[in-house]
């Protein structure tokens, strides 16, 4: 009786193993770092390390702007799903649409029959999108030419709508173009700027076709973007702004006017800006 009880509990036991190795647990899934990051997307992953006993039914990573997200939050469903289940174990998410300048709470997660097993919790916060603005003080602008008579070209930077700078039109007038040079101690990155006219103004002076230089040495200059031309110049009253599509570096700059409204020799501004563009 005893050898037959014996072998009895055996077989419970044979049988209780069985059904746990096929009933399977939570897979077990790592956390990748969290790498470029913009204003509205992030690249992570994660690294499966344990299956479960069972296919993997699902993969990928989720987030939000609370901690500890679940696949009720955002999530991407990546890695290939095959009649075996999804096969890779190493795997790379793109997190997009995010906001702007924003927390997230973010972590891989894996999920097998036995249901859907996170990694560690990674925080990274999104870059401020638009413009960045330089600050300009009047010990970096210089300006080719400058009527003596009116407009200096500290004007441009002071904020005031109601100062201007001229270029010369009583003596010592050249042909356009005229520049707007900025000097910053250290490399910038530069991606557009804007501009307002002087207020009020002859229309017929007002610039409507630009181009913008980079120098390394103050020096030596390279023509990297130019404006379509007949730009708008009206409402006087109003910023206008030019977005070049890409960030040039470097430590000196130059606006170029190459053209007014009426082709006129001369021309002004009441204020200018630079501003590294974030995408």
């Amino acid at each position: 009786m005893l050898t037959w009880l014996l072998a009895l509990m055996g077989l419970v036991a044979i049988v209780f193993v069985a059904c746990s190795k096929e009933e399977g647990e939570l897979p077990v899934v790592a956390t990748s770092e969290v790498t470029d990051v913009t204003h509205d997307s992030a690249i992570s992953g994660g690294t499966i390390t344990d299956d479960g006993g069972l296919p993997i039914t699902a993969l990928g990573v989720v987030w939000s702007t609370s901690d500890n997200p679940t696949v009720s939050d955002h999530y991407t469903s990546d890695g290939e799903y095959t009649i075996d289940g999804v096969m890779e174990r190493e795997f790379t998410s793109h997190l997009s649409d995010l906001q702007d300048d924003t927390l997230y709470y973010m972590r891989a997660y894996a999920a097998n029959e036995a249901g859907v097993a996170y990694g560690e919790t990674l925080t990274f916060e999104t870059e401020l999108a638009g413009f960045i603005m330089h600050e300009l003080t009047p010990d970096m602008i210089e300006a080719w030419t400058v009527e003596p008579q009116e407009g200096a070209q500290e004007n441009l930077v002071d904020g005031d709508t109601g100062t201007y700078w001229h270029s010369a039109w009583s003596t010592g007038v050249e042909p356009l173009p005229h520049w707007i040079q900025i000097n910053f101690e250290e490399e910038k990155l530069v991606g557009g700027f804007s501009y307002t006219f002087r207020q009020p103004s002859g229309i017929t002076d007002r610039p409507n076709h630009f181009d913008f230089q980079v120098s390394e040495n103050g020096t030596d200059w390279t023509t990297v973007w130019e404006s379509q031309p007949d730009l708008p110049v009206e409402p006087v009253d109003e910023v206008q702004e030019l977005v070049f599509g890409e960030n040039f570096s470097s430590r000196h700059f130059r606006i170029r006017i190459l053209d007014t409204y009426g082709s006129r020799d001369w021309t002004h501004l009441s204020t200018i800006e630079v501003f590294e563009v974030r995408d």
